[in-house]
């Protein structure tokens, strides 16, 4: 009798075992078991030239003093090869971009009407030349809050994705401006700081089940609008372009962008637009 009750609870206790949750030697050690569901951290990086054209106008004297066109007026080269870079660091839904470009632009002109630029009276026939140098570095921060179409990530079954968010931004921009005649040279420089709101949306898709030699295309699009607290006005942006990715890690870039801004210091005010196109190289890993 005694045998049978040993040989019974033996049996019980190999079956209690057996019901029991196992873990692996990682859970036995403490460590931590939910790693796999972190969101992945990519960059990416896109150097590149801004096909850039210099428009707006800009004044420079008391109250009175006129505005004068920067491209035409004032001379400044039509179309500026700028170099721009841009990179992006992104987790799950948030993502930070960080952007900068540096230009200089001149030009010789003969003016056609009586204005005045500072101390230069510029009186028809007068030969001179003016220049602008600029320089800015931008990030933004977005949001793709809502996903309507796909996932996270491209895959088999969801070959499609579409998102869309908000984003906040800010950028410091440094410009010199010099106008220069046979006898004399005004120049002016400042740096401001900008901020502003807008949202963004992008679009991928996988083209790898149509083209052999392209992975994927992502369009991207979206703007912000914002101004500069001090000594300045009403700021605005807006772009977009496409990437088309050879493989997972590296595409071309076709975009396009557009800034324009309202500033001033002392009795010197300028308000520049920047506008081109951004062709560059991606890399992300």
């Amino acid at each position: 009798m005694i045998e049978s009750l040993i040989l019974l609870s033996a049996v019980a206790a190999q079956d209690a075992s057996a019901d029991e949750p196992t873990t692996d030697a990682g859970a036995e050690a403490g460590q931590a078991t939910l790693v796999d569901q972190e969101p992945e951290l990519t960059f990416e990086f896109t150097p590149g030239v801004w096909l850039l054209r210099i428009r707006g106008d800009a004044s420079n004297g008391p109250g009175d003093a006129p505005d004068l066109r920067l491209d035409t007026q004032l001379g400044l080269t039509d179309l500026n090869a700028a170099f721009r870079g841009e990179a992006v660091i992104t987790r799950g839904d948030w993502s930070v971009e960080i952007a900068g470009s540096t230009f200089n632009s001149s030009g010789t002109t003969i003016a056609e009407e009586v204005s005045r630029w500072g101390s230069v009276l510029i009186t028809p026939g007068l030969e001179f030349t003016s220049t602008l140098d600029m320089a800015f570095v931008a990030a933004e921060v977005k949001w793709q809050a809502w996903t309507p179409l796909g996932e996270a990530k491209l895959t088999e079954a969801n070959p499609l994705r579409l998102s869309v968010g908000p984003h906040v931004g800010v950028s410091w921009l440094d410009i010199d401006q010099d106008l220069t005649t046979a006898f004399q040279t005004v120049s002016n420089g400042h740096a401001w700081w900008s901020v502003w709101g807008g949202g963004q949306l992008e679009f991928e898709f996988d083209m790898s089940r149509f083209i052999s030699w392209i992975d994927s295309i992502r369009v991207q699009a979206g703007a912000g609008l914002g101004g500069t607290p001090v000594d300045g006005g009403f700021m605005w942006h807006a772009g977009g372009g496409v990437n088309v990715f050879f493989t997972p890690n590296i595409a071309v870039t076709i975009a396009y962008r557009y800034e324009k801004y309202s500033l001033e210091d002392g009795d010197w005010k300028i308000n520049p637009n920047f506008q081109g196109l951004f062709l560059g190289a991606t890399v992300q890993f």
